[in-house]
């Protein structure tokens, strides 16, 4: 399944940025990288020195990344969705979505840890997955196998650093998420 689908569904729930701070941040950074490509040749003229061209370059390189509509997509940062009959973990950089059954939603820690790699993990979700769908969604999030931990036999958890929220809204939005 693909992300891109998956966002032209309504009655699925995103955890991604909030819309008014997500397009917020990138225009600034538009503005910022226009700014310093327009200051560069300004200070620059006539004659092109080393830190105007640094300037150029780089505020160039970022111009052209703002410029393209893609990057304009919040889903794109997405981690997780819901619907009534699904969960879908999600890597929006690749496009790619898998869809687990929301029966497979053992529990939700809602506490903040850190990972197994250092990095601060918003919350986390218990999964009760078979050993291939354990392969898939490991593959899907990048994760190795010490991504993953495994609470009892067959239940495992999986962290998400990117909740973009506070610990209020959060909370609010995993209360729709939380199994029965």
């Amino acid at each position: 399944m693909r992300v891109s689908e998956l966002a032209s569904r309504v009655d699925v729930c995103w955890l991604m940025p909030p819309a008014g701070r997500f397009y917020g941040v990138m225009a600034s950074l538009l503005l910022a990288s226009l700014a310093t490509v327009v200051a560069a040749l300004w200070l620059g003229y006539p004659e092109m020195g080393l830190l105007p061209w640094v300037g150029l370059v780089f505020g160039g390189i970022v111009l052209l990344m703002m410029v393209l509509p893609r990057n304009w997509q919040p889903w794109r940062l997405a981690e997780l969705a819901w619907d009534e009959a699904h969960l879908y973990l999600l890597n929006g950089g690749n496009d790619q979505a898998l869809a687990l059954p929301r029966s497979a939603l053992v529990g939700i820690e809602r506490d903040r840890k850190v990972g197994h790699d250092g990095q601060w993990l918003d919350f986390s979700l218990d999964l009760a997955l078979d050993a291939e769908t354990l392969a898939k969604a490991t593959a899907l999030l990048g994760l190795t196998k010490e991504g993953t931990h495994e609470v009892v036999p067959g239940v495992y958890r999986f962290g998400f650093k990117r909740a973009w929220h506070s610990r209020r809204a959060l909370g609010a939005l995993l209360a729709s998420l939380q199994p029965a």
